[in-house]
């Protein structure tokens, strides 16, 4: 029967129009066929070609290829793993079938179908490359185009048993077929056809198999997909099924077994290896600069510290050697000194001048909290050293002194436990 005649029967023929999301697909198939060729020598031969047939066409310039395939090497397995990048992906799963390598290479697609928080869930499907070059090099040597399983896009049909039981695909050489347990592909065979029992025995097959796992046997879909068709109404059919089935199990419109798929994974592995290789390169240089740049932050910070201790040596030896504690300027106060030993000061203050405009600092907030241990006078100011109990007390206590001279420098500011923010204030009329 062909496919023409296969969705007519199962399917009453409405006129609906095309689901939009499949409007610019075509669907394709492929088929082996034998053809008599001679040799060099003149000689006569059979040989097998492989070649496509349309199942749905698209009328215009831009549209879509999708091939559906029966493959026989197709095995489906499931997979979990507490992580989700592609590449690790991969690599596990190529790590799983590592010991059957012996027995041939087998082409990997894995397929998520779940994310729990960091971990991931889904399939993988295994296929012989040997069946992959086939198919890419005698129908799509482009490389465009998807290719999927053949009875993979009619899980829809089976949603009345809960999305459990047989998808089968026929055409004229092959039996390929997929078991469904709950929207879940779990087996995928392949068996030659050989004549018009072939579909009923490949089912009693199924019946026992589900039987012997325990499997839910749900239904049947069966595609004939023999012979031509250039019904569009029954193009519309075909299409409403996929867009059904997809809409089920998105994750199908992602399936993409073929080479080009293949070597687009291989390049993507093989550019994130160049960039982790050339990422630890740029990484070891740059710790390298850190370090050095590390070590050259210490030395120059080594030599400041030596230049302060040298400053403030010099200030204590030469001016005032009773002083204690670190000195904030040891230059300015230097400075100070030599101004006032040589009498080239500013405005001179009597001693009694200085105390009365402390009076007034203590008198205009009375609130103000502040103990004064030292008071240090010269002509030129005072320095004086005292307690707070928090920085806003001693920054109140500097603006008022800044009202009445010209410079007002807090210094040497330290918290002391138990006591509160020791601090020197440094006063120049």
């Amino acid at each position: 029967m062909s496919i023409k005649n296969f969705f007519a029967e199962k399917f009453k023929i409405t006129g609906k129009k095309g689901v939009e999301n499949f409007d610019h697909t075509e669907f394709c198939r492929v088929i082996d066929i034998k053809e008599r060729v001679q040799d060099e020598s003149g000689n006569e031969k059979t040989v097998t070609r492989r070649i496509s047939k349309m199942i749905t066409s698209v009328s215009g310039g831009h549209k879509n290829l999708i091939t559906l395939v029966p493959m026989r090497s197709l095995s489906i397995e499931d997979f979990t793993f507490p992580f989700s990048a592609s590449t690790k992906i991969r690599e596990a799963l190529k790590l799983q079938v590592m010991p059957f390598s012996a027995a041939g290479e087998l082409e990997i697609f894995p397929v998520v179908l779940s994310k729990e928080g960091k971990g991931v869930n889904g399939i993988v499907w295994y296929v012989s490359p040997e069946e992959l070059g086939v198919i890419d090099d005698a129908y799509n040597p482009s490389g465009f185009g998807k290719i999927w399983p053949a009875p993979l896009p009619f899980i829809s049909k089976l949603s009345k048993y809960n999305g459990s039981g047989v998808t089968m695909w026929l055409d004229e050489e092959n039996i390929c077929s997929m078991l469904w347990q709950n929207n879940r592909p779990v087996l995928s065979r392949w068996r030659k056809f050989v004549d018009e029992t072939s579909e009923h025995k490949e089912l009693t097959w199924y019946d026992e198999y589900c039987k012997a796992k325990e499997f839910d046997r749900g239904g049947n879909f069966v595609v004939n997909a023999t012979g031509d068709t250039e019904d569009y109404e029954v193009d519309d059919i075909f299409r409403e099924i996929i867009t059904e089935s997809v809409e089920i199990c998105p994750w199908i419109a992602d399936v993409n077994l073929s080479r080009s798929a293949v070597e687009g994974a291989r390049d993507l592995e093989r550019t994130l290896r160049l960039l982790t290789r050339a990422s630890i390169w740029v990484l070891g240089i740059g710790l390298l600069f850190l370090g050095a740049n590390f070590l050259r932050l210490l030395q120059l910070d080594n030599q400041v510290q030596q230049f302060r201790t040298r400053s403030e040596n010099f200030y204590r030896q030469t001016f005032d050697p009773s002083h204690t504690g670190r000195i904030a300027n040891p230059v300015t106060l230097a400075r100070d000194k030599i101004a006032e030993a040589s009498g080239t000061g500013g405005e001179v203050h009597s001693l009694e001048e200085v105390m009365a405009d402390m009076g007034e600092i203590f008198a205009a907030d009375k609130n103000m909290n502040i103990t004064i241990d030292i008071v240090r006078y010269n002509n030129e100011g005072i320095d004086c050293t005292g307690v707070a109990p928090d920085m806003s007390t001693i920054l109140n206590f500097r603006k008022l002194w800044e009202n009445k001279v010209s410079l007002a420098q807090v210094d040497n500011t330290q918290f002391v436990s138990g006591i509160g923010y020791r601090f020197d204030l440094r006063v120049r009329w």
